[in-house]
């Protein structure tokens, strides 16, 4: 992952991403799963590769998760080191490259999340070794993606037929969207073929981007979070969706 880039988005993470109802969506979405999972209790050993600027490491953490934080960025590391200094939450925070972590982490945990990470790796299927390597028999992992199928779908929606023609989605130098948008079947396959399972998918804006502008104003965020979290667990509505979440254990 290339940590310049990523000091350079972390403003516009934080204003277009976290801060927005997007950012409520994804955490209620997240919540809830790890919830339904029982993935919350107290006293869980967890790693959170590519924290960002640690908004559910810290939830995760008021929990009384035993955390360690890994991000390339060293301004959203920095974030994430001011938010948990403000709640007075425990963590171990790491400056590296998620690549690295073979190298500089001997220890296996309970739970690991990474959320919002292998869509910036130029091979997703990058993590799948780091995950093995971080794991043990009875772990649970949280792989949060960016979903090819939702952007095709998007800019179908859009009229963008030259874009979908291209065959070409990397993002640009610069932008949000990722430069590896995650393809699930293919993703699904590489974990299946390296002793994982999925236990769980959720699909996170099954809708709310294809809504007009108009609509989405006629509407609370309320009462957006409540209808995406009903359409989220529902297969006919969670192919399209511009993320997914796998909860995902060894399958032996």
């Amino acid at each position: 992952m290339n940590s310049t880039r990523f000091n350079a988005l972390s403003s516009h993470f934080q204003d277009k991403i976290y801060a927005s109802f997007k950012g409520k969506l994804r955490l209620a979405i997240l919540k809830r799963d790890f919830e339904n999972f029982k993935l919350i209790q107290s006293g869980s050993k967890t790693l959170d590769i590519g924290a960002g600027q640690g908004q559910f490491s810290s939830f995760l953490a008021s929990q009384e998760h035993s955390m360690t934080l890994l991000e390339s960025s060293e301004n959203m590391l920095n974030l994430a080191k001011e938010r948990f200094t403000q709640h007075d939450y425990n963590g171990t925070f790491i400056h590296d490259e998620l690549q690295n972590i073979p190298r500089i982490i001997d220890e296996k945990y309970d739970l690991v999340t990474a959320h919002a990470v292998i869509e910036w790796l130029e091979n997703p299927e990058d993590i799948i070794p780091i995950l093995k390597h971080v794991t043990h028999s009875n772990s649970t992992i949280s792989l949060l993606f960016y979903n090819l199928n939702g952007l095709i779908y998007h800019n179908l929606i859009r009229g963008n037929y030259r874009y979908i023609q291209k065959n070409n989605f990397r993002g640009e130098a610069g932008g949000l969207t990722p430069i590896s948008p995650i393809n699930p079947e293919y993703l699904e396959k590489a974990l299946r073929d390296n002793g994982f399972k999925i236990i769980h998918q959720s699909g996170i804006r099954t809708y709310y981007d294809y809504m007009t502008k108009e609509n989405k104003q006629k509407i609370t965020e309320e009462e957006h979070i409540e209808m995406e979290m009903q359409c989220s667990t529902q297969p006919q509505f969670i192919p399209n969706a511009r993320y997914l979440h796998w909860l995902i254990k060894p399958s032996s």
